[in-house]
Formats: structure tokens, C-alpha cells, sequence
């Protein structure tokens, strides 16, 4: 038979090791927890480790502190113009603050689901205020951040911090892709015949222009080499004069000359004169006899 130190020894360790158990909690590296006491907050615990409670009177509510995927059900809503459209959407989020988590919803269940309200919510409001052609076209970008900016500011105030979110697809229903489809074709060749229209009549108005400016260019060209022109005359008209007052037979000769070069510059030029003619005087003789 076992002797009593034996057994009393036995006991001690039992109490030991189940004193230890209810005295201590493990945070794993995924989580974090809070620590109450009846009840009420005490701290917050988010180091990795074996830690220390106070037994029974103690409790310990552990949270995920991961990234964690919420891929929300397909729905169904309505744009501006009365347009049914389905979203599809995902996000990403963390338990920030455990402690606003464990007082406004409890559990990481009750979040979840509270999430999926605030962003369904924030997807019908934010899209519902637009037109069925702005939610399908390149605006969409805008419109995902403005729901990423309204559910952010709604998970915060609940201790949860919004990684991303992204609506994966955004389709008609099949009922009514046909004639929507055809609408919105309709709609973007009205766009295009009034961007084209826009863009001949600018074309007529830069055509008009540059015609008016070749017309002014063309008119003070013409003013410039005529005044330029006159300009030269006289001066060509003075020189002469000066030259005829210094050697009037000189200038004589010398407009003789000119008067030969252009008569016959083109080479092929017939003239029939006769022989005494004033025209050939400096043909006779260099004094004109």
C-alpha cells in the first residue's frame, strides 16, 4: 500500500498542476485577448506567451488579430435610375482594439456579421446614388473608394481596422443585360455624333482663323514690300539724279546700257529697228555718233 507521504505527495502535485492551469492563459502568435474580472475590463493582453490570471474570479476573451477575408453574398441593387445591378464584394479586416469589439458586439461572429451590414449598407446607399452608366463605366473606381471610406469610418468606431475592400464584379441581372446593353450603346453613339460635331465645327473655326491670319499676313506683306519698294525708287532715283548732275553723259551711257541688258535679257527677243536708229547710237561709237 501506498504510504501516506506518498499519496499526500501525489495530492500536492495534482493541486499544483491544477492551480497552474487556472492561474495561467497562452496567447497564441494569432491572437490577442482581453482579461475581465466579474465581468469588467481589466487589460488587454497582445504579447505572444504564457501569462498570469487570477484564478476563477479571472476570465479570458480571445480575439484573432490576423487579416481576415470577408467574401460577402452576391446582391442585388438599385442605381439612381431605377436600374437593377448585382455586387459582388470581398474585404479585408483586423480586430484592432479588442476591448470596443468585446463591449459593442461581444464575439468575432457578431463582428463579422456586422461588417457584412455596414457594407452592404454602404454599397446600396454609395451606389445608389448614382446612375446605372457611371456605376459600369471607369467612374466605378471612385465610387468602391468612396464605400471603402464609409465602411472604414464605421469598422473604426467599433475597434476594427479596414485593410481593403474590392467589389469583384458588378453585372445585370441576365433579364435585363439585352436591353440595358442596347440602351447604353445607344447612348454612347449619341455621345460620339456630338463629339464629332463639336470637333468639325472646332476645325471650321481653327480653318477660318488661319484663313483670316494667311489674309492679314499676306495684306501687310504686301504693304511692306510696296513701301520698301517706293523706298528703293527713290532712292534709285536720287543716285540717278546725282550721277546725271556729275557726268550727264556718263548717265546717258550707263542707261543706254540698262536699257539694252533688259531689252534682251531673255535671249530670244526680235526687234526690227533701223540701223540710225536713237535706239543703236552707242552701237556707232562710245560718243553716241
Amino acid at each position: 500500500m501506498m504510504n501516506k507521504s506518498a499519496l499526500f505527495g501525489l495530492i500536492f502535485v495534482g493541486l499544483a498542476l491544477v492551480g497552474f492551469s487556472v492561474s495561467t492563459y497562452q496567447i497564441k502568435e494569432t491572437n490577442q485577448a482581453i482579461i475581465l474580472k466579474f465581468g469588467e475590463y481589466q487589460r488587454t493582453v497582445k504579447e505572444a506567451g504564457l501569462h498570469f490570471k487570477m484564478p476563477i474570479i479571472e476570465d479570458v476573451v480571445f480575439f484573432d488579430k490576423r487579416v481576415r477575408l470577408l467574401d460577402m453574398e452576391e446582391y442585388t441593387i438599385f442605381t439612381s435610375d431605377q436600374k437593377r445591378m448585382n455586387v459582388d464584394a470581398f474585404l479585408e479586416y483586423k480586430i484592432e482594439d479588442p476591448l470596443r469589439v468585446y463591449q459593442a458586439l461581444r464575439t468575432e461572429l457578431r463582428a463579422e456579421a456586422r461588417l457584412r451590414d455596414i457594407s452592404e449598407s454602404s454599397v446600396r446607399e454609395v451606389f445608389g446614388l448614382q446612375q446605372l452608366n457611371t456605376a459600369l463605366s471607369g467612374e466605378r473606381i471612385g465610387i468602391i473608394n468612396a464605400v471603402r471610406e464609409s465602411v472604414t469610418a464605421e469598422a473604426s468606431e467599433l475597434g476594427i481596422q479596414i485593410v481593403d475592400l474590392r467589389i469583384k464584379r458588378t453585372d445585370l441581372p441576365p433579364e435585363n443585360s439585352a436591353p440595358i446593353f442596347q440602351s447604353m450603346i445607344a447612348d454612347r453613339n449619341q455621345v460620339a455624333r456630338e463629339t464629332r460635331a463639336r470637333g468639325q465645327e472646332e476645325a471650321l473655326r481653327i480653318t477660318s482663323k488661319a484663313e483670316r491670319d494667311r489674309t492679314v499676313i499676306l495684306a501687310e506683306a504686301t504693304r511692306d514690300s510696296e513701301k520698301l519698294r517706293g523706298e528703293g525708287d527713290a532712292i534709285a532715283a536720287k543716285i540717278y539724279a546725282d550721277a546725271y548732275s556729275k557726268d550727264p553723259e556718263f548717265y546717258a551711257f550707263y542707261r543706254s546700257m540698262e536699257v539694252y541688258k533688259n531689252a534682251m535679257k531673255n535671249g530670244d527677243t526680235s526687234m526690227v529697228l533701223s540701223p540710225d536708229s536713237e535706239f543703236f547710237k552707242y552701237f556707232e561709237n562710245m560718243g553716241g555718233n
